[in-house]
């Protein structure tokens, strides 16, 4: 039974293809089109098409996209930019089902009419101003620039945003195997999006590199992170952009302080990506994935011939926070054994003593380590080279390792610019990743190790049945008072300070009896978006005298009325903010409050809405974790209700993502027994 084709298998896996502007003048586009086919061993029908040529190759060009003697699959429309459009309404016309285009739309209004002509007649588009794309392993070199011919098809398929990108990878190291290449262009129809949907789908796939500018797809985008996750298919993310400094002008301090990349790193995270920060981290990833074994546990250990490289590594893991496994006792007693003395044994080790015996030293030292339980990663480092006996050694012992164990076993070369390419070229046919650098080769095992960890739970939310109500405040106050905002609090079941709306000194001074003093006194005119910043808010007032100075201040300086409210005293202060991201949504920052807030920098962004548990599991990474749990025999505080609270707050903005701007809640103080929030701020879109 045939396999149903897929919606961009015309496109990427096409039985035939038509080269519109194809020719055979030397150093022309047109002409490495059909050099880059059939170098690459196509198997299907070419049609050159290009009225001023007559043959090449023992291909026979034809006039027009109307006088092949079959409809393509693919077309291929290598023109100047001018003639793109026509030759679009052309090959369309000719009943073409996929199409790339290589020059760019010469205006805003053009690219609109190619979307327009393409989304019509239902066709996928690789481009416009695309670099083409590789399908190894079906023989397809759709490009305009020649790339080695000579790759060997692999797992590794890469999205990339980037043409300089796409010709870095192609054109350099081979010791990464890729199963597609592909240069998206401007995604004028087809995304970035689409292309991961695709990939993940085929089964020579076992790990996807994208490089992104942006996402033009987001649901797209999310829903095939997620398709990529349920087949445990890793994605690696080099996303450009990081320092755009999104939200400035925000009313809020969270929109301030939380930028648009940092929301799509909870984004890509959360569905199970892995996000890296050059392109050599991205490298070293995707060859650490493509060996397609998992880590059996947290802890990694590594072998080395240098007693001061093997500091070095071990200082650069502690740097990045990759954890070496604590070998067994047995395990130390075996290794100890083999080594010549005074070398004793270690996690990472140092097993190169005066040489003699190494070859048995390296294998049976390195085979007891990976073995042992607590290590889900074996390094076996070195300045590995080209060409020389030693190393020559060592990647035989990796060759008989290698099928010793199920677990990853990475080779690492400390320094970058050793020459190696063919050593690595020949590791990477027995399925052992060589990679070059310290730090990259670390970034690469810190993300097999948290493969799968920080996946969002799939539980069903159901919005709040008061939701009508808050809808109502929302749509008459785009700015609701305190008072207010502390009401929808509630409704979510989040505990905020006992407070009391006055409108006169009189009402003032009743409603603090009636909370009992210390009391918290705040301004409640319009537009008080940073009260402390105003001095609108004054705590800590301790008798009727105290409140009755404040509000006079306040009377003169904002008006009459003020919220009168209960003086939270102790505990650690904490803050939730909310930024409505235009392309995810609602996403959530947890982070230590007050001035803590800055003082400490640090902060959690989870994407709503989240469970408590969810809040409690990313929370307990934090390093200010601490500040709850006990620190150096502090208080334990109520963590749990904290969490709790993160929790509804997130059901809260995800209810209103369409009516939300900001939410803050900063402080939320944590005592003992509580978490109580004791300023609030709402702003409506």
């Amino acid at each position: 039974m045939l396999k149903p084709r897929q919606p961009l298998d015309s496109l990427l896996a096409p039985s035939s293809i038509s080269l519109v502007g194809a020719s055979s003048k030397d150093n022309s586009y047109g002409k490495v089109l059909i050099d880059m086919l059939l170098g690459g061993g196509y198997e299907g029908e070419i049609y050159p098409i290009n009225p001023g040529y007559k043959e090449y190759r023992g291909l026979k060009f034809f006039s027009t996209p109307s006088d092949l003697p079959k409809t393509p699959d693919h077309t291929v429309i290598a023109v100047s930019n001018s003639k793109i459009e026509k030759a679009l309404f052309d090959v369309l016309r000719a009943g073409t089902r996929a199409v790339t285009i290589f020059g760019n739309a010469e205006t805003k209004n053009n690219e609109a009419r190619l979307k327009d002509m393409a989304r019509e007649a239902n066709v996928p588009i690789c481009g416009s101003n695309s670099m083409g794309f590789h399908n190894l392993h079906k023989k397809i070199r759709i490009t305009p620039f020649p790339i080695p011919l000579n790759l060997k098809a692999g797992s590794i398929a890469a999205i990339i945003q980037s043409g300089s990108v796409l010709g870095a990878l192609a054109n350099n190291d081979k010791r990464l195997q890729f199963s597609m290449l592909v240069s998206s262009g401007a995604e004028i129809v087809t995304t970035a999006s689409d292309y991961l949907s695709w990939s993940v789908d085929q089964p020579e796939t076992n790990v996807v590199g994208m490089f992104l500018e942006g996402v033009r797809n987001p649901d797209g985008f999310v829903s095939a992170l997620d398709k990529a996750a349920s087949k445990d298919i890793p994605v690696v993310i080099l996303k450009v952009g990081r320092s755009e400094k999104s939200a400035e002008m925000a009313l809020s301090h969270t929109g301030a302080i939380v930028g648009n990349h940092t929301i799509f790193s909870a984004v890509a995270e959360e569905h199970g990506a892995h996000l890296v920060h050059s392109i050599d981290e991205l490298a070293a990833t995707l060859q650490a994935f493509s060996q397609n074994r998992r880590p059996t546990a947290d802890g990694i250990a590594s072998i080395h011939d240098s007693g001061g490289e093997r500091e070095l590594m071990a200082d650069i893991a502690a740097d990045l926070k990759v954890p070496y496994a604590k070998l067994s006792d047995v395990t130390l007693l075996n290794i100890g054994k083999l080594l010549e003395s005074p070398l004793e044994a270690d996690n990472p080790l140092d097993a190169w003593g005066s040489g003699h015996g190494a070859e048995i030293i390296f294998k049976k030292s390195f085979l007891e380590m990976i073995s042992d339980p607590s290590v889900g990663i074996g390094l076996y480092v070195m300045d590995w080279r080209e060409g020389y006996y030693l190393h020559e050694m060592h990647e035989k012992i990796l060759y008989e390792l290698i099928d010793k164990t199920t677990k990853p076993i990475i080779a690492a070369s400390n320094y970058a610019l050793t020459t190696n390419q063919l050593l690595a070229e020949r590791m990477a046919e027995h399925g052992i990743p060589l990679i070059d650098g310290t730090h990259e080769a670390l970034i690469a095992v810190k993300n097999l190790l948290k493969h799968g960890k920080n996946l969002k739970d799939k539980t069903t939310h159901t919005p709040n049945l008061k939701i009508t109500k808050i809808t109502k405040i929302l749509a008459n106050e785009t700015r609701p008072r305190d008072d207010l905002c502390f009401s929808i609090l509630n409704i979510y079941g989040i505990t905020s300070s006992k407070f009391h709306v006055a409108d006169s000194l009189n009402e003032a001074l009743k409603a603090a009896e009636k909370i009992g003093y210390p009391i918290v006194l705040k301004a409640l005119a319009n537009n008080l978006y940073h009260k402390t910043e105003l001095n609108a808010v004054k705590i800590n007032l301790k008798q009727s005298n105290d409140l009755t100075l404040a509000y006079k201040d306040f009377e003169n300086r904002f008006g009459r009325t003020v919220l009168v409210a209960e003086m939270i005293s102790g505990g650690s202060e904490w803050a939730l903010g909310m930024i409505n991201d235009p392309n995810f949504g609602p996403a959530v920052m947890i982070s230590p409050g007050g001035i803590l807030i800055n003082l400490i920098g640090e902060k959690l962004i989870m994407m709503a809405p989240f469970t408590a548990e969810e809040t409690l599991k990313r929370l307990s990474k934090l390093k200010s974790f601490s500040l709850l749990n006990g620190y150096r025999g502090t208080t334990v505080l109520a963590v749990k209700q904290f969490a709790k609270t993160a929790a509804a707050f997130s059901r809260f903005v995800w209810d209103f993502r369409d009516s939300l701007q900001e939410a803050d809640l900063n402080p939320i103080i944590v005592t003992k027994t509580t978490a109580t929030a004791v300023d609030v701020l709402i702003i409506g879109k």
